[in-house]
């Protein structure tokens, strides 16, 4: 079932930089033009499920687009429902019949019932949730999700090119055993690059925190680590550990 919104817009993707990068029109980072392996993991996971799989923070629906092709029906969330109008018109009808879209903000709002889920995908999110939102967030994907359906989660880490000022901070963080090392209150002053198109917060992830944070909410978690980003623009990319994925599965 589509979900009714206005889509009489002119509102389209805007044009990426030349590395494939894709702002989005509500100042909360960019959209990659290429799915990574945990993107491509999830539509492989969802084109099985019976059930409806959810996408969080859709943006112009690269993952929800693909998952469409794979057969699977998807609900696709955002909070700016201009990028869900934009995602529609880019889905052929057939598909449009398999897509519910759902705006509002993450964690709160999405009215979804328990164990409607069979599979969650949140691309590049959660480095935007301070530490309260990011642990109920977990928690509401457990709650969401059916038992052995999976959540699939990439984000950013402090090993970001243009993040060089935090490296030192962060580190220091770890080594004193602050529980959120990479919480970040003042984006501009670490930030060397593209911080006029971010929040003024940020939440820089590693595997450790994130595998805490699932473990705590009830999930297994099946994979966690740092991966590199060769596509990334240049002032993005350090030492192949730009970005972090997890896999987390909740208990049948």
């Amino acid at each position: 079932m589509l979900l009714m919104i206005d889509f009489r817009t002119t509102h389209q993707v805007p044009q990426s930089d030349p590395h494939g990068f894709i702002p989005t029109l509500n100042s909360m980072g960019y959209m990659t033009a290429s799915r990574d392996r945990y993107m491509e993991e999830f539509v492989a996971y969802a084109s099985q499920c019976k059930i409806p799989v959810l996408d969080i923070g859709a943006a112009y629906g690269i993952a929800t687009l693909a998952a469409l092709e794979q057969g699977a029906t998807v609900v696709a969330n955002d909070i700016d429902p201009h990028h869900l109008e934009i995602l529609k018109n880019l889905a052929t009808p057939e598909q449009r019949e398999r897509l519910t879209l759902l705006p509002g903000a993450f964690p709160d709002g999405l009215g979804l019932p328990p164990s409607s889920i069979g599979a969650v995908l949140l691309a590049r999110v959660v480095h935007f949730f301070d530490p309260a939102t990011l642990e109920a967030s977990a928690e509401l994907l457990f709650d969401l999700l059916v038992p052995g359906g999976k959540a699939f989660l990439t984000a950013e880490t402090p090993y970001l090119g243009n993040w060089r000022p935090f490296h030192d901070v962060y580190e220091k963080r770890r080594a004193e055993g602050v529980e959120w090392p990479g919480f970040v209150e003042e984006v501009p002053r670490y930030c060397t690059t593209r911080a006029a198109h971010l929040p003024a917060t940020m939440h820089l992830l590693d595997p450790e925190v994130l595998t805490r944070t699932f473990v705590r909410a009830g999930f297994v978690v099946e994979e966690a680590k740092t991966f590199a980003r060769p596509e990334f623009p240049p002032d993005l990319q350090f030492d192949g550990r730009e970005s972090v994925g997890l896999i987390a599965r909740k208990r049948v």
